[in-house]
């Protein structure tokens, strides 16, 4: 069986403007490649987008599209398995007692995953006002996702080199390292946008937009750059 992945570009919905010319020529011609693929045999294609709300309906009409599939924020356990993918146990770590990889991975995982999914005050990161009037708070853990935590990792892996040049202590990547990183993801990520505009929010969390009215977000601080540093 042949398996093809396709992503999504420039197949939004089609609309009137000077500017939507390339998106207006490409559908049409997208729809007609995917309707040649039904001689194909033992054939799999599969679609991919992080804004299925932007897809052409066209695209996604029965015949072309059979089956839809939501993939969903991570959850606590499924956090813990996409940083044990990044956290690999050929990465010098600093020492913790007398653990050693595994175990020290799955330590240090089961600490940074626990601090991130705390429903604490100062991990409160969004309020969502709905129509019917009623605040939904939004926690860190609620925006969670594999490109959020591959970037935690790699700010950890920054912060631990960083102290190596200069000679500190400990050497290797620590479990400070990586809560220290997650708090910087939410507090400087370029991933959330830096303002309160609904529109903006409403592409990253996974409300209606019909029944939202307002996004604030809580975040304590701002999109400010962290000082630069040698790497």
């Amino acid at each position: 069986v042949e398996i093809f992945t396709l992503l999504f570009w420039h197949v939004g919905t089609r609309h009137g403007g000077r500017y939507s010319n390339i998106i207006n020529t490409l559908v049409p011609m997208f729809c007609a490649e995917m309707d040649g693929l039904d001689s194909l045999r033992e054939a799999v294609i599969i679609l991919a987008s992080n804004r299925a709300d932007l897809i052409d309906p066209a695209i996604l009409r029965p015949g072309r599209i059979d089956r839809k599939i939501k993939v969903k924020r991570p959850d606590k356990q499924g956090s813990k398995e996409i940083f044990s993918i990044y956290l690999s146990q050929d990465i010098p770590y600093a020492p913790a007692g007398r653990m050693k990889p595994p175990a020290l991975v799955d330590h240090l995982v089961d600490s940074v995953v626990e601090d991130l999914f705390q429903q604490k005050e100062d991990h409160r990161f969004l309020e969502v006002t709905l129509r019917s009037g009623r605040k939904e708070i939004l926690y860190r853990s609620d925006l969670i996702s594999g490109a959020i935590i591959e970037s935690i990792v790699s700010r950890a892996k920054e912060q631990a080199i960083k102290r190596a040049i200069a000679g500190q202590e400990p050497v290797g990547l620590s479990e400070t390292d990586l809560i220290q990183a997650a708090h910087q993801e939410f507090e400087q990520s370029e991933i959330f946008p830096p303002s309160d505009i609904t529109e903006d929010w409403l592409k990253l969390i996974d409300y209606d937009p019909e029944n939202v009215v307002g996004v604030l977000p809580l975040r304590s601080t701002s999109h400010k750059k962290p000082d630069a540093g040698i790497i």
